[in-house]
């Protein structure tokens, strides 16, 4: 997935920082950039504008592109590809097939070793249960309770989009594997539209582009996920402080 995909945001790229450990100071912090909300809540983002617009900061102990962090270049940095959209804005993926779909090139960087691949994907069945979005629903249901795995597609473990993309297989659906490229795939609906089978996106810029992560919706305003790293397979709950800003129909 890309730009953080599976990792929990709000609003404009701040994410919810309260599973990990209070930073030392507000700022840079080598990975991402620390700040307190209104609350005094610590957040964090990769964004640098989101940071100055959160923090009132004309900038940030270092910059927010890999190209000036540590002389890294696009390409492999060691754990992920980065690369620029067409917007100009800094993106990233575990995925080799996505960086080469996405900047055109034959591999990753000729410095940097490939990373090593993800669990392989567990064979779709043949011929679905059937053609409703239960068969994806119940799938999905059967993953909660495991880990969170960046690139994951199952067995053991699963990212936003790899759970979504290997649920919606045994609903008959293909859908492709990165969060933004599923919002593209399906029908887009409105929110006052949602109803169970759905899937809801969240974007850090309120753009398409800047999807980074999808969980599927179940009702009642439940929805079930693959979060972000150190968590498992749940099901949440909508909220006015994380609400999805993009949904659609398989």
């Amino acid at each position: 997935m890309l730009a953080g995909a599976g990792v929990v945001g709000l609003g404009l790229g701040a994410t919810n920082a309260n599973a990990m450990p209070a930073p030392a100071k507000p700022g840079w912090d080598g990975s991402k950039y620390w700040f307190k909300n209104a609350n005094g809540e610590w957040r964090y983002t990769s964004y640098l504008s989101v940071y100055q617009a959160r923090s009132g900061s004309g900038g940030g102990a270092a910059p927010s592109s890999p190209t000036n962090s540590g002389g890294i270049q696009p390409g492999w940095d060691g754990s992920k590809y980065w690369f620029k959209n067409s917007s100009g804005e800094w993106r990233y993926t575990s995925h080799l097939s996505v960086y080469q779909a996405r900047t055109g090139r034959s591999g990753g960087g000729s410095t940097t070793p490939a990373p090593t691949a993800p669990v392989p994907a567990p064979p779709a069945p043949s011929t679905p249960a059937n053609g409703s979005v239960e068969s994806a629903i119940a799938f999905a249901t059967a993953q909660l309770g495991k880990p969170y795995v960046w690139g994951g597609n199952g067995p053991s473990g699963f990212d936003c989009s790899g759970l979504v993309q290997q649920a919606y297989r045994r609903a008959g659906i293909n859908l492709p594997r990165v969060a933004d490229d599923q919002y593209a795939a399906v029908g887009q609906i409105g929110s006052g539209q949602l109803r169970r089978g759905d899937l809801i996106f969240w974007s850090n810029s309120s753009r398409a582009s800047g999807i980074h992560h999808v969980a599927i919706y179940l009702g009642d305003n439940r929805y079930l996920e693959a979060a972000r790293p150190g968590t498992t397979i749940r099901i949440s709950t909508l909220s006015k402080g994380y609400y999805p800003t993009h949904f659609g129909r398989p």
